[in-house]
């Protein structure tokens, strides 16, 4: 994490996603309504599902950071991969609907008769939901958090959706009246294209996915480090939610007392975390190595 602020950003995302959404369902609802646009009504639908993601991301995070018990010895850090996998499964079906309504007003041939106030509805919500984004996908990234990152991308579609609403309105006012329904297509596209990729690297992460191996190139450069190390046997490394949990056999010489290991265990978990700006878990396995 590169500064200490970027907790408490991370601890506010919840309470900022739930307001911003109750805002937007209130002003996309309402202007909708003013200014009779069909696309902006959807859009606060949108955003009524976009603030049930957001409690179920809330709910992830404090599942996920419990610590580890007798039940479960490795923690519940995989729960956020399970929580972000449900969140874009649920995005792919709104997207699915979006993409539907589209095709059926282009062949029907719908015309629409919208007012302005509509269009700035759609301005106000691409302004929230961009700022909501950018905060989410921030902190996301910076404590590691994969549900958070999959809700602030979930930010980012209803940025593109109300986008494709505005240029349905635009072009509604125009005569173009397939315009709307064509651009919010578009949009259910792109959003699932995002879900499927995300969906893929979540699924990854819950098999166990090696990270980069530039991690484990480093971690065992700090190995290297601890001068009682003799060498390094194995070194694995896996994805834990915010965690990176680390898995080390290493060599110390036969004559290392019972205390030195514990001094090296200690030495060598610090050197890991520290090799890596994230949270980390490091399980260390001596093994006896031979001066002779």
């Amino acid at each position: 994490m590169k500064y200490r602020a970027c907790r408490k950003c991370a601890d506010s995302v919840g309470v900022v996603n739930v307001v911003g959404n109750i805002l937007m369902i209130l002003i996309k609802g309402y202007m909708g309504v003013v200014g009779q646009s069909r696309g902006l009504i959807a859009d606060a639908v949108h955003s009524c599902a976009d603030l049930l993601a957001t409690l179920v991301m809330i709910i992830g995070l404090k599942l996920s950071d419990r610590e580890e018990d007798a039940d479960y010895p490795y923690g519940y850090g995989k729960i956020e991969y399970i929580v972000s996998i449900i969140i874009y499964l649920f995005l792919m079906v709104i997207a699915a609907f979006i993409i539907y309504e589209g095709i059926v007003s282009i062949v029907q041939g719908r015309k629409v008769i919208i007012c302005w106030s509509a269009a700035w509805g759609a301005i106000i919500a691409i302004v929230i939901n961009e700022l909501m984004f950018r905060q989410s996908v921030c902190a996301g990234k910076q404590i590691n958090s994969p549900s958070m990152v999959a809700k602030a991308w979930e930010s980012r579609s209803d940025v593109y959706a109300s986008i494709a609403v505005l240029i349905g309105i635009i072009g509604a006012k125009l005569g173009f009246h397939f315009m709307d329904p064509l651009a919010a297509a578009v949009v259910g596209v792109i959003i699932i294209k995002i879900c499927i990729e995300y969906i893929k690297e979540s699924s990854l992460n819950l098999l166990d996915k090696a990270p980069e191996e530039e991690i484990l190139v480093n971690a065992t450069k700090a190995l290297g480090t601890v001068e009682t190390v003799r060498g390094v046997k194995n070194i694995f490394a896996r994805e834990l939610g915010q965690y990176m949990e680390f898995e080390t056999e290493l060599y110390v010489s036969a004559e290392t007392s019972v205390s030195q290991c514990e001094t090296i265990k200690k030495n060598v978990k610090q050197a890991i975390a520290d090799s890596i700006d994230r949270k980390t878990i490091v399980k260390v396995r001596l093994f006896a190595f031979s001066d002779s």
